[in-house]
């Protein structure tokens, strides 16, 4: 983990990025004292393309399928 005062952030900016792109923190300072920590951002799988729509089936398998008997016999309960 890096640190640095508000203005040797600003001055070195494009380097603290590309160290935090490659899993670095950075804390800044403000008077020696830490006021703010970047980190880097972690993707969630379920950010890739077309992982979400994978999840989404897995739990659909996981339930049974609702037959159109069942959702006409909610109709005439008045549940649907």
């Amino acid at each position: 983990m890096t640190q640095s005062g508000i203005l040797e952030t600003r001055s070195n900016l494009s380097q603290i990025v590309n160290n935090i792109q490659l899993g670095e923190e950075h804390v800044i300072l403000k008077n020696n004292v830490p006021v703010a920590r970047i980190v880097p951002v972690r993707s969630d799988p379920l950010d890739e393309p077309g992982n979400l729509m994978i999840k989404i089936r897995d739990i659909r398998k996981a339930f049974k399928q609702t037959t159109i008997d069942e959702i006409n016999a909610w109709k005439r309960e008045g549940r649907a």
